[in-house]
């Protein structure tokens, strides 16, 4: 009985994150609010907050259920399982090509939001504070395995890594300047062999 439970309120959970995912995407950040996606999802106003108590709520948790209807976290921890640290580092900038086209939609609504909204801005510091904890791992990585060029600390090879695999790289690149996905993820690989990266190694495979 409790499983049979927990089961439906998982599916109602998963009901009304479709529904906000689907209205964001068609109305943007302002034309959304909690009645809008309760109708959408076809559940009472009290339903929705059942499970959401706030607008920043439920956008954050669309966002981690985009992340796992896109497989984000199995993509992720495919690159983070790399047999060498370089090799780490070039599955994570191909992960950052394949996931960024399937999460733009959302990310550039909720960013176009942030500065006057307190939920989109919450949502997108737990965004972004999530993706430079993935980046952060790559860079201890190299740097235990000696291979961080002179200079750098991990801190700061993880900022200059995080800035560069955002949402503004993919988008002035790809979706302004048409750059195929292909040749996105080999000029990104490139640069950072040739700045992160210590010599010899420096070098596009």
């Amino acid at each position: 009985m409790i499983h049979m439970m927990s089961s439906k309120k998982q599916r109602t959970r998963a009901k009304i994150l479709e529904a906000a995912r689907r209205l964001l995407e068609q109305r943007g950040y302002y034309g959304v609010g909690l009645e809008e996606v309760a109708r959408e999802a076809s559940i009472s106003r009290r339903t929705l907050y059942l499970h959401f108590e706030s607008k920043a709520d439920l956008l954050v948790a669309t966002v981690h259920y985009l992340d796992e209807t896109v497989g984000t976290p199995k993509i992720l921890r495919q690159a983070h399982s790399a047999a060498t640290a370089l090799e780490s580092l070039d599955e994570w900038v191909a992960a950052y090509g394949r996931i960024e086209p399937q999460i733009y939609d959302i990310a550039k609504v909720i960013y176009a939001a942030r500065q006057s909204d307190q939920a989109a801005e919450a949502s997108w510091q737990d965004r972004m504070a999530f993706r430079r904890k993935q980046v952060k791992q790559v860079i201890k990585r190299l740097k235990e395995e000696g291979l961080l060029e002179k200079g750098w600390t991990v801190d700061r090879a993880t900022d200059f890594v995080w800035a560069l695999l955002s949402v503004h790289t993919y988008e002035y690149l790809v979706i302004e300047r048409g750059w195929s996905i292909k040749r996105f993820v080999s000029h990104l690989r490139t640069v950072l062999r040739r700045t992160i990266v210590k010599e010899p190694d420096n070098q596009t495979r």
